[in-house]
């Protein structure tokens, strides 16, 4: 298959008898083609939705358009932002948890002569852990 990129105007010829000519009209592109009247021009889609297959060599999709092109790029931004906020929280959450763990520790230590007050540091421990402080 020949691929070619052509400025709107350009044209290339397919033997002596086909000439296709490309203008860009706006966000789209205009085809002129010139044969002889023995030969069918039908749109692909027009052949797809008949049950014809792609031609062998053609690309599998369309290029996007710009304002697609566009919307992706802000759900890409959006989507990264969104999990480095969330990577943040993360972060915020894991170092409370510490700090939480320290306290505990340093209560630990302060509930020497208090066993019903020591006993409920360790069980706050123990659930903190079980959270997956430390």
């Amino acid at each position: 298959m020949l691929s070619l990129q052509l400025k709107s105007g350009e044209y290339i010829t397919i033997g002596d008898e086909i000439a296709v000519q490309i203008f860009q009209d706006g966000p789209a592109f205009r085809v002129s083609v010139k044969a002889p009247r023995e030969i069918p021009i039908v749109r692909g889609e027009v052949l797809e939705r008949g049950g014809e297959k792609r031609p062998g060599g053609l690309h599998g999709q369309r290029p996007k358009s710009p304002s697609d092109q566009k919307r992706d790029a802000r759900r890409f931004e959006a989507m990264a932002e969104k999990k480095a906020r969330a990577e943040e929280r993360a972060r915020e959450q894991a170092d409370i948890m510490r700090e939480m763990h320290d306290i505990l520790g340093q209560m630990d230590g302060l509930t020497a002569g208090s066993a019903g007050l020591k006993s409920e540091v360790q069980a706050l421990r123990a659930r903190l852990d079980k959270i997956g402080a430390v």
